[in-house]
């Protein structure tokens, strides 16, 4: 039956292909073509209450994942999720371009948290509060962790700041992949653009994989998530 429906839609001028096997379809499908190591170490960057580690666990079962999440009440809720998964790390602060402590803008809808202040564009309702960061440079020198084969990225608007604060560990060529939200539209005030975002990672060695689904606003693109990859992780 299968392959009656295949040549049918063949004779139609159409190919059926699983998603998984086209690059550009499925983010995760793609790392997993790209990442060589079966035991990879990955940053998971702006956690919420874990939704990106299952993901990540189906397709890098035996992956070692530190997750950050500086809001505490979702923090509190991301460590019921995974308590139970071996080799996965939480820590309750955020990660930046300095070591301290900053303004963080808890939001009531909790993906939508950020250290960046709600633009136009944005929705829920906001309070402030004071979160402790580091910086990826630092966590990685105080853990002893050399490589990171997949940096993921989703924290509203920051980051840029979070690439900053991993300048030497990237200009060190020991991280692979950076996987990261990019923002369009006026979300959040002081968001940096698509092309600081490009050129700050194609200065440094990285290759664009794909953009992935691009969701919208009024009809225009307001935020997707972008693939890169390191030249050296893929020689």
């Amino acid at each position: 039956m299968k392959k009656l429906i295949k040549n049918i839609f063949e004779k139609l001028g159409f190919d059926i292909v699983r998603i998984d096997n086209v690059y550009g379809r499925n983010p995760y499908a793609d790392m997993v073509r790209i990442i060589k190591d079966d035991q990879p170490m990955i940053f998971d960057v702006g956690a919420n209450v874990g939704q990106t580690i299952m993901l990540l666990r189906q397709y890098f079962p035996k992956s070692v994942i530190n997750s950050f999440e500086p809001n505490l009440s979702t923090f509190e809720i991301l460590k019921q999720n995974v308590a139970k998964m071996h080799e996965v790390r939480i820590w309750n602060y955020g990660l930046g371009s300095v070591h301290g402590q900053t303004t963080f803008f808890e939001n009531s809808h909790s993906d939508m948290s950020s250290f960046l202040k709600l633009d136009k564009m944005g929705w829920g309702d906001e309070k402030k509060s004071i979160a402790e960061i580091t910086t990826i440079d630092q966590f990685c020198a105080e853990q002893k962790i050399n490589t990171i084969d997949l940096l993921k990225i989703d924290t509203q608007g920051f980051e840029l700041e979070i690439l900053k604060g991993a300048e030497t560990i990237i200009l060190n060529n020991r991280v692979g992949l950076i996987y990261l939200e990019v923002i369009f539209s006026k979300m959040y005030k002081n968001l940096p653009s698509l092309g600081d975002l490009y050129n700050f990672l194609t200065k440094r060695g990285y290759k664009l994989v794909s953009i992935y689904k691009i969701h919208y606003q009024d009809n225009l693109a307001s935020w997707s998530d972008l693939l890169f990859v390191h030249e050296s992780y893929i020689k």
